[in-house]
């Protein structure tokens, strides 16, 4: 466990974009990534993050400089920040450390287009990973990232036919994968309730202590925003993981809202479950939360972060 004095703004001691990547030299390398970086007077090259094709092209480039994958999105959905996602994994792999398996297998729980989780997975680390969508086109595209990858033998996306289903629709399937039972569950819940009256238009944030976010929003209304928001999202992760506490190790979730981390543990503890876990993820100015909880015996008692 590594300790920081700045925990803040520190990234996961591992990820590779602890360090700022030199964009100046990654334009003159990328040529699609060149095309949307505006360049200075003293000659570097900088980034207008409001600008979503910029996201894209710096996603997209970065996943293939350090991973070599090679990803596209579907028009429209949500481009992931690759430093969040990264941190996820590796506390991932923080937690299934002491276990020392020989192999791993995870759900990824709404993989989007870019199926970005389950291809990190499976890229980095040779997990094999069930990566689960119920929006036609992102399971369009995601088949297509991980078939263009290479990755068909470790990467499933499976079409949830049920949109309220997390585990229940692939498990009572006939899929003769849907025998196997699983190490975690991974999620990056929708953000917003949609229920409330300008769903994208609150301030979760403190200005005073935590800095607007660079970046612009992207993401199609479904990946954003749902009943109840990520609250009651997570909540129907915990219902269903009563139900299949023999099919997975660890379940977890990430959290977008530091006031929501009491609220789900509250519901953890209704459930009378108490093998629990929480952990910060930080990027620069943003920071989100996650919390594991598992059935089995198992030690979740690890801040890989702090």
């Amino acid at each position: 466990m590594v300790k920081n004095n700045n925990k803040k703004f520190a990234m996961h001691p591992r990820n590779v974009l602890r360090t700022a990547p030199d964009y100046t030299k990654l334009a003159i390398k990328h040529k699609s990534f060149r095309q949307v970086c505006e360049l200075e007077l003293n000659g570097k090259v900088s980034l207008n993050f409001r600008n979503e094709r910029t996201l894209r092209e710096l996603t997209k480039m970065l996943l293939l400089e350090y991973f070599e994958l090679h990803v596209d999105f579907a028009p429209g959905s949500l481009v992931p920040t690759l430093a969040l996602r990264l941190n996820y994994i590796l506390w991932l792999e923080d937690l299934l450390a002491p276990l020392r398996l020989d192999t791993v297998r995870g759900i990824d729980i709404g993989c989007g287009s870019s199926c970005i989780y389950s291809l990190l997975a499976a890229k980095k680390n040779q997990w094999s990973m069930l990566a689960l969508e119920s929006k036609q086109s992102n399971i369009e595209y995601a088949r297509d990232n991980v078939k263009r990858n290479k990755l068909d033998a470790l990467v499933e996306v499976y079409a949830q036919p049920d949109k309220q289903s997390i585990f229940k629709s692939y498990f009572e399937s006939a899929a003769e994968t849907a025998k196997r039972d699983f190490h975690f569950c991974l999620c990056n819940p929708p953000f917003f309730d949609s229920n409330a009256e300008n769903p994208f238009g609150g301030n979760t944030r403190n200005p005073e202590r935590r800095p607007a976010p660079n970046n612009v929003r992207t993401g199609h209304a479904e990946e954003l925003s749902c009943a109840g928001g990520e609250v009651q999202f997570v909540q129907r992760i915990i219902e269903e993981s009563e139900l299949y506490k023999s099919r997975v190790l660890i379940f977890t979730s990430m959290l977008g809202v530091k006031a929501n981390v009491p609220k789900i543990l509250d519901l953890l503890k209704e459930h009378q479950i108490s093998n629990v876990s929480t952990t910060e993820f930080h990027q620069g100015h943003t920071t989100r939360w996650a919390v594991a909880w598992s059935y089995q015996n198992v030690t979740l008692k690890l801040d890989a972060i702090s």
